[in-house]
């Protein structure tokens, strides 16, 4: 049986809709907005968590599957929503956020889409535009849970290289042929050969592409 390469994708959005794989965060200090949300995104098929401060927010923690943030700036008593996209960042939760808030400026736009913020609407908004707003949200937060699965598929099949092996995936990479590996290494060309073949198995590349892509996942550079 083949083993899976860390370069395979699946069909995106229908699989984790239909699977339920996801959930929509809402932060807001509003009971309304809340449940007015919920009934929205749960009628058109998603999976809700609802928040109305961030304390709790923080203390349920990230979800383990692809999940986006619909967040209100203006929270009551507590952080603003500025502050808990500042937080997130801070933790490396890596949670794609629309901001949906009557409470804004300038300012605070530029601010949240300099960091990284996914969007921005006005309350109260158009169904439509946030409905389009979570689906563009979830489809990043599924690409962004693949590509950390496929990093981690990487660094744990290349903690099984030698550091031979490693050295000569690095040499590769860095578009050597199989002679000038064995030149600069001063070992012979079957030797390089062999080395390079089981570095390719242990990291299931199947070709000089595939292995160059899984060596920058891996972080064998350079």
């Amino acid at each position: 049986m083949g083993r899976a390469s860390p370069c395979e994708t699946v069909d995106d959005r229908e699989d984790w809709m239909t699977r339920g794989d996801h959930v929509v965060l809402v932060l807001d200090d509003d009971p309304s907005i809340l449940s007015g949300l919920e009934r929205l995104l749960t009628a058109h098929g998603y999976s809700v968590r609802l928040h109305s401060e961030p304390d709790d927010f923080f203390h349920v923690g990230m979800p383990e599957v692809p999940a986006c943030l619909l967040l209100d700036n203006q929270l009551g008593d507590g952080m603003t929503g500025v502050q808990v996209h500042a937080e997130l960042q801070r933790r490396g939760w890596h949670i794609p956020t629309v901001f949906v808030t009557a409470h804004w400026n300038v300012q605070t736009v530029v601010n949240a889409m300099r960091d990284g913020a996914d969007g921005f609407l006005t309350k109260p908004c158009n169904p439509t535009d946030l409905l389009d707003a979570v689906a563009q949200a979830l489809q990043r937060a599924f690409t962004l849970q693949r590509a950390e699965l496929q990093a981690a598929t990487a660094r744990i099949r290349a903690a099984s290289l030698t550091l031979r092996e490693r050295e000569i995936v690095r040499l590769v990479v860095a578009g050597l042929l199989n002679k000038e590996i064995a030149d600069q290494l001063d070992i012979a060309l079957i030797t390089v050969k062999v080395h390079r073949g089981r570095a390719m198995q242990k990291l299931g590349a199947g070709n000089a592409a595939e292995l160059a892509h899984i060596a920058s996942l891996a972080g064998i550079t350079g």
